[in-house]
């Protein structure tokens, strides 16, 4: 072969690979993106939306109402003083009444729950003066197992809030449900009625007991006139301002 075919083809070869490396970086610019976490209001806006996984069972056992839901919120903290610094004291409508309460060196919680890595207990009061309270406690390894044996259901009739009723509940977020356990429960000397709402929270879909799982409850004391339906739709009132939105997700 000539040294002018040669030359020829070289320059040919040459064209083909820019056309193939043009047509391959085009559709590298190209490709569909991940679709950005949306926000539920102007406020969600101002911070930058957390991913959780949240179940009304956990340990080893992932429901069908695993549900992936956004906050502003880093519900991450390895401490009770750390997470009380994460929460906020205006919640939305919500704001915080009384001092926080640490419950780590609670005797019960120590028996029960073995020094759990978050212990906290917070109130909240909207503008007309209902309250909820939030619970928070988390824990790591072989610990987390207690989070789900020592549950609201075994642990309140201890203190004399008898079960009267329990279900599961639902609401939706946006367009999508979150799951929660739900008890109605009576006090055994006062009369006095409890509705409690919980679940279960982690940040990694692999759920992994060694990272972690953190266990949260909603308590509404019902006043004498109140109904359980108003004050179930006044927990879900307060869901709604920690998790403002949801994310497609299904794991199985």
């Amino acid at each position: 072969m000539s040294s002018d075919s040669r030359r020829f083809l070289l320059v040919i070869g040459l064209l083909v690979l820019a056309v193939a490396l043009s047509w391959g970086l085009r559709f590298r610019t190209q490709a569909p993106q991940a679709p950005s976490a949306p926000t539920a209001d102007a406020a969600s806006t101002a911070a930058p939306l957390n991913t959780y996984f949240v179940d009304v069972d956990g340990w080893y056992r992932i429901t069908p109402y695993e549900t992936a839901v956004l906050s502003s919120l880093d519900l991450t903290a390895e401490s009770s003083e750390a997470m009380a610094q994460a929460l906020p004291d205006q919640l939305g409508p919500w704001t915080q009444i009384g001092p926080d309460e640490f419950l780590a060196d609670d005797p019960d919680v120590i028996y029960y729950l073995n020094h759990p890595t978050v212990a906290l207990q917070r109130t909240y009061q909207d503008a007309e003066g209902h309250a909820v309270t939030l619970a928070l406690i988390g824990n790591r390894g072989q610990d987390s197992f207690l989070l789900f044996s020592h549950t609201p259901e075994t642990c309140y009739p201890g203190q004399l809030w008898n079960v009267v009723e329990k279900r599961q509940e639902s609401a939706l977020l946006d367009d999508q449900p979150m799951y929660a356990q739900y008890l109605l429960t009576q006090h055994a000397q006062t009369g006095r009625r409890l509705m409690v709402l919980f679940w279960y929270l982690w940040d990694d879909p692999r759920r992994d007991s060694e990272q972690g799982v953190l266990s949260m409850r909603v308590n509404v004391h019902l006043a004498a006139d109140e109904t359980p339906e108003q004050a179930l739709a006044r927990a879900w009132e307060f869901i709604h301002a920690l998790f403002p939105a949801t994310l497609p997700w299904q794991r199985f």
